[in-house]
């Protein structure tokens, strides 16, 4: 039987924390990574956090996740694919200094981005061989790659992950890090045939010893 509460008690409700959480995610070196923060406080002093921030009164959800990714990583989060994945709060014991809610953000940055940040706060580690981690900040960054992987096949995102212009054998290496698995290459340019539309730049790069690769943009999802 439903609960009927008087709106007027509203005010002596214990109230939790609203807070926001961002998996940021980029490739490098061949590796899938998250950007992380070295916690300096209690609790978890000394575990690895994902960036984040308790939502204040006049900010919106959103800018909450951007002024997170701004203040800790020193990255323009207007440029960053930003999106939401889920509402973390079932685990009443997350944080032991106060019951929080946490709305989880994720989003994808190019590594050049990554290059040109100083003074970052992020230690950019290894998805697939993460340090201890605070709260339950592991089940959120395996839930954000599985969303991803989700939406690789029929949308373009996986191109904020690559360069404005890139190789086909740079996409499927990138396909490759986030599934975390090989594919055929045969099959693979044929699947990309039917999902995008690239832009052949007339533009090469050398790839090792072999002879220049083209060069392609992004065009849109077919």
């Amino acid at each position: 039987m439903a609960i009927r509460e008087d709106p007027s008690d509203i005010w002596e409700f214990k109230r939790p924390g609203i807070a926001v959480d961002v998996v940021l995610l980029t490739i490098i070196d061949g590796e899938l990574k998250v950007g992380l923060i070295k916690r300096e406080e209690d609790p978890y002093h000394g575990k690895h956090a994902l960036p984040g921030r308790f939502v204040r009164y006049e900010e919106s959800i959103t800018d909450t996740a951007r002024i997170a990714i701004e203040s800790k990583g020193n990255i323009k989060a207007n440029g960053i694919y930003l999106e939401q994945l889920y509402t973390f709060g079932d685990n009443l014991d997350r944080d032991t200094r106060i019951r929080t809610i946490s709305i989880v953000y994720y989003g994808l940055v190019k590594a050049e981005v990554i290059d040109r940040q100083k003074e970052s706060k992020f230690r950019w580690e290894p998805v697939y061989g993460l340090p201890p981690l605070a709260f339950d900040h592991a089940d959120i960054i395996k839930s954000a790659v599985e969303r991803i992987r989700e939406k690789l096949f029929h949308t373009g995102i996986i191109f904020n992950l690559l360069p404005n212009e890139f190789t086909l054998s740079e996409l499927q290496h990138a396909f490759e890090i986030v599934l975390n698995d090989s594919l055929d290459k045969r099959n693979f340019r044929k699947k990309m045939n039917e999902i995008y539309v690239l832009k052949d730049t007339r533009k090469t790069r050398m790839e090792g010893a072999h002879r220049p690769a083209a060069l392609y943009s992004y065009v849109k999802t077919r």
